[in-house]
C-alpha cells in the first residue's frame, strides 16, 4: 500500500507542477518581463542616440544594466547540488533502460 500511495503523490505533485508552469505560460507572465526589458533597452538606444548627437564621451557601462544581484546563498547551493545530483541519477537510470531496450529491438 505504501507504494501505491507514493505513486499516486508523485502523480498529484506532477499534475500540480504541469498546470502551474501551463497558467504562468498562458497568463503571458514571462512575454511580459520580456517585454519591460525590451522597453528598457529601447531607452538606452535613445540615449545613446542623443549622446552621439550632443558629442559626449561614450562609455558602454552606461548603456549597460549594471543591477546584477547576487541571490546564493546556502539553500540555493544545496538545491543547485540536490539538482546535480538528481541529474546524473536520473541520467544513469535512462542510459540502463535504454540500453535494455536496445537488446530488446535488436533480438
Amino acid at each position: 500500500m505504501k507504494k501505491h500511495k507514493l505513486v499516486k503523490f508523485m502523480i498529484i505533485m506532477i499534475l500540480i507542477i504541469y498546470t502551474s508552469a501551463y497558467y504562468v505560460a498562458s497568463s503571458g507572465y514571462y512575454e511580459y518581463h520580456m517585454q519591460a526589458k525590451t522597453i528598457l533597452t529601447n531607452e538606452k538606444i535613445k540615449e545613446f542616440e542623443q549622446d552621439v548627437k550632443n558629442n559626449e564621451n561614450i562609455d558602454v557601462k552606461n548603456y549597460l544594466p549594471s543591477d546584477e544581484i547576487n541571490y546564493t546563498n546556502k539553500l540555493s547551493y544545496l538545491v543547485n547540488n540536490i539538482s546535480n545530483e538528481g541529474t546524473k541519477i536520473t541520467r544513469k537510470i535512462m542510459k540502463f533502460v535504454f540500453k535494455r531496450l536496445r537488446y530488446l529491438v535488436e533480438d
